[in-house]
């Protein structure tokens, strides 16, 4: 017997056009009640599934049990299950990863491989309303722009959400009412992630008191994920007109871009394929408008130059020199190539001055700006924090004991003609914090 929920979810998915009833679909299972109902509603509407589920092994006998509940959901339903069980914690140390990001990539290249190498067509995710709501202000708090506030795509790829037309007390409702059974994941009772902080306090108290907030608050981010996709569309016209590629190199018309406004919104869109980071696009916009020929700004794999009449963008190489980067005085972060956060503060007693190698405090007031970050270079010279005569920086980083290898990857912070530090290593004498220092810059190596 079909209810009213059931009714919902294939209206939902035929309104959408989610899916046809040939497709072959892999649903991706955790074993909480999301994706167990998911399951289950799947399987009275006779599509052709299967489950995958992804034992990340981050709650001990937990996530085994866990695996032992969803392997045992498919025997009862007698469709296949494909099972991928990792060291999340090892995946995210060797990748340089936070746990979420690397599970996050764990289980998008595990369902993509297996419809490559089984034939599904599409992945089911168990995402609903709650969760698309909670995602909003996780986007908002990253100062995300209209892609990000939209929140998560109704469908985009092999992936699709046929469950964001409910609330989470709509799905647990029906797991009741037809006893279902599912697991409940301990670490959702924390606030350890800002997800489960918002779960926990901030929707309700906003629902609490502006009831119906979550209903408004998803209809309006389906606004504003349509106003991004009419934002693209003239984008990629402005595109097509102002930019030319040859190869692997692309040029931009310099003048052309100056007189876009608003230039760091244009530029927002226009370079978001080449990966540069908000501070970095600020500081592209300031050079243009300023004409300031011959900068060059780099993200993680591509390198800008703001030429005479031209931007030209170019991959970066393994080979490639990285000349210099320029840091002006407000700047507060660089992603490339190295990640410095600048923090100007005011020099009091409660500064620490006791800082680890990856932080550097110098007298803002005694900084030459910009300043200039570069790899290190034959015949550098500073004055180590605490000495009075310089040494090579070569025979600094032998003393250091700091391998061939690593040697060629060591980045040192100039300030007029001085090396103010030699990054991750040691900081210099010039510009050091002092009793009459009023400003304080702290640059820190994350």
């Amino acid at each position: 017997m079909e209810t009213d929920f059931i009714q919902q979810f294939k209206s939902f998915i035929d309104g959408h056009q989610l899916i046809s009833p040939s497709d072959k679909i892999l649903l991706a299972v955790s074993g909480g009640a999301d994706s167990v109902v998911m399951t289950h509603l799947f399987k009275q509407l006779n599509y052709s599934i299967a489950i995958a589920h992804v034992n990340f092994q981050l709650r001990d006998d937990e996530s085994d049990e866990d695996e032992a509940f969803v392997r045992n959901l498919a025997k009862q339903f007698g469709i296949p299950i494909y099972v991928k069980t990792i060291d999340t914690h090892h995946f995210a140390k060797v990748n340089h990863l936070s746990t979420q990001v690397a599970a996050r990539e764990i289980r998008y290249a595990f369902f993509t491989e297996i419809c490559h190498k089984h034939g599904f067509s599409r992945v089911a995710l168990a995402h609903h309303l709650d969760d698309q709501a909670e995602t909003f202000f996780i986007n908002l708090m990253r100062r995300a722009g209209l892609k990000g506030l939209g929140g998560m795509p109704l469908k985009r790829d092999l992936f699709f959400r046929p469950l964001l037309f409910a609330h989470r007390a709509n799905i647990e409702l029906y797991a009741k009412e037809q006893n279902i059974n599912y697991r409940n994941d301990s670490s959702n009772a924390t606030d350890h992630y800002l997800r489960n902080s918002i779960r926990h306090h901030l929707l309700p108290a906003l629902e609490g008191n502006l009831p119906g907030f979550t209903d408004a608050l998803t209809t309006s981010m389906d606004h504003l994920t349509e106003a991004d996709r009419l934002i693209q569309m003239v984008v990629e016209e402005k595109r097509l007109l102002l930019f030319s590629r040859k190869g692997e190199e692309t040029r931009i018309s310099g003048e052309a871009l100056k007189n876009l406004q608003p230039l760091k919104t244009w530029l927002y869109y226009l370079l978001a394929e080449f990966g540069f980071h908000a501070e970095v696009l600020q500081s592209i916009a300031e050079a243009l408008q300023y004409s300031e020929s011959g900068k060059i700004f780099l993200s993680p794999a591509y390198k800008l130059v703001v030429d005479r009449f031209e931007v030209i963008v170019v991959p970066l190489s393994e080979e490639l020199s990285i000349d210099l980067v320029l840091i002006d005085k407000e700047c507060t972060e660089i992603q490339f190539p190295l990640h410095l956060r600048f923090e100007c503060l005011d020099y009091s007693q409660s500064v620490n001055l006791k800082v680890p190698n990856n932080t550097a405090l110098f007298d803002a007031d005694q900084l030459h700006f910009p300043l200039q970050l570069r790899l290190w270079q034959k015949g550098d010279r500073f004055v180590p924090f605490g000495m009075t005569g310089s040494k090579l920086v070569s025979d600094f980083l032998i003393d250091q004991k700091v391998s061939l290898i690593d040697k060629e990857k060591v980045f040192v912070l100039v300030s007029g003609e001085r090396i103010v530090w030699v990054v991750g290593h040691r900081a210099g004498n010039h510009a050091s914090v002092i009793e009459d220092t009023l400003k304080v810059l702290r640059v820190s190596n994350e």
